[in-house]
């Protein structure tokens, strides 16, 4: 009876039956806890993708909805987000099975059936992203991998896309005194700034800084960082912490709808420095070209203009054409000078239609409208890997996108933007990337 009395070691024994629960607690939180951060890691992904097929939604044909080009962008904005990932694509609700990252693109939304409001709607992108993940210690219970899931869905938004700033980090968009944004389509055109920087005038880099005097009025003004203000206007009031936007023209030279030039089956030329009223053939400037002082007009015939080397303009030359497209390779640049006129629209089909300016991507040279110059573009600028620099007293009317990784304004620019017309977009699809931009609806 004395035996059964004795208390000693009963700590120890409750001791190893509390550590036992708390470890069992422990391991359930840990495998929790990474299932949460795998789930919020897929919501990014499935944001990415469904902001970026809903741009392209358009520029499928009427009653085929999610056609390649919704599916490709969904692809590229989603591998662009982690490049380590390689997803499966599924489409329209299918059921998605197999290892590693699976997407569907769905267009319209379908994965909630009749209580999306969207549901069937094809102005509307949905992605869901899942993955296999495995556990730690839930597989003691037998539970070895458990499917984690993120849904998105897009649309378009209230307003069109007239300038996209595509520079993630740092200063993107500067406006100095004086320097004016404004929209000439009637408050229906809209600017975006992808730059994550944050912070003040006095600490920090802002991703977007006006100085006082500096003006933008546009139908909605986005920016996915801070915006230093030292007294400029706006209208609207900038909205910051937004969603990046896909670049749109990134995702259809993927999807093949927009095709990057090349010098194959070109004629090359190389024009000594201009100086009198000239006309030039579309085909390869390997030098690019030069335009000496005094006041001649350089006429550009329809076509491709692919140039390795530097076009300046000088003296009071104006660069006039319609249905051109200019690239400008690794290598080569624009400068306008002061009281230079550039006046050019781009081909409306073709495997360039609506591209005016294009820089390559490997091209870091900066775009320049020096003081006094002036500009209209008739068709999209894209500037992807550069900033473009408008110097006092320059303007630019841009009748399509500007897409450019900087934007520096200087004191007394303008730069008057409206959206592609209408039905019409880059590659030639219609509506598309030129005609809408997007915006998370759940």
């Amino acid at each position: 009876m004395k035996f059964l009395k004795d208390e000693s070691g009963n700590v120890l024994v409750l001791a190893a039956l509390s550590m036992t629960m708390l470890i069992s607690f422990l391991a359930f939180a840990v495998d929790v806890g990474n299932l949460f951060f795998t789930q919020r890691k897929l919501q990014t992904l499935a944001d990415a993708a469904a902001m970026a097929g809903a741009l392209e939604a358009s520029a499928c044909a009427s009653g085929s909805p999610n056609c390649a080009v919704v599916q490709s962008a969904a692809t590229a904005a989603l591998t662009e987000g982690s490049p380590s990932v390689s997803a499966t694509l599924f489409t329209q609700c299918a059921a998605a099975s197999g290892s590693g990252v699976l997407l569907t693109v769905n267009n319209g939304p379908c994965a909630l059936g009749s209580s999306d409001p969207n549901n069937g709607n094809a102005s509307y992108v949905e992605a869901v992203v899942s993955e296999q993940e495995s556990t730690f210690f839930a597989r003691i219970f037998g539970v070895d991998t458990v499917m984690v899931s993120a849904r998105a869905e897009a649309g378009k938004a209230t307003a069109n896309p007239c300038l996209i700033v595509t520079g993630t980090s740092g200063q993107t968009l500067t406006l100095n005194s004086g320097g004016n944004i404004s929209d000439a389509a009637g408050s229906t055109c809209g600017v975006w700034v992808n730059s994550s920087s944050a912070g003040t005038c006095l600490g920090g880099t802002p991703a977007d800084m006006e100085d006082s005097g500096a003006t933008v009025d546009v139908g909605s003004y986005d920016v996915h960082g801070n915006v230093c203000d030292n007294g400029g206007s706006y209208t609207p009031t900038p909205t910051t912490g937004s969603s990046t936007v896909p670049d749109p023209f990134a995702a259809e030279i993927t999807a093949g709808t927009l095709v990057v030039p090349t010098t194959t089956g070109m004629t090359s030329y190389t024009p000594s420095p201009i100086s009198s009223n000239t006309t030039l053939s579309p085909g390869y400037y390997p030098s690019g070209f030069t335009g000496n002082s005094g006041t001649y007009t350089i006429t550009m015939n329809a076509g491709v203009y692919y140039f390795g080397g530097p076009i300046v303009l000088g003296g009071t030359a104006t660069l006039t054409g319609s249905g051109v497209t200019i690239y400008l390779a690794s290598g080569s640049s624009l400068t306008m000078n002061s009281a230079t006129v550039m006046n050019l629209s781009a081909p409306s089909s073709g495997n360039q239609a609506n591209m005016l300016i294009w820089q390559a991507a490997t091209n870091s040279n900066a775009m320049i409208l020096d003081s006094a110059s002036s500009a209209s573009w008739g068709g999209a600028v894209y500037v992807p890997d550069a900033q473009v620099t408008l110097n006092g007293g320059s303007t630019a009317a841009a009748y399509g996108m500007v897409v450019v990784q900087s934007l520096m304004m200087d004191s007394a620019m303008t730069l008057s933007c409206t959206n592609m017309p209408s039905g019409t977009c880059p590659g030639g699809g219609s509506g598309g990337s030129g005609s809408a931009t997007v915006a998370l609806a759940e």
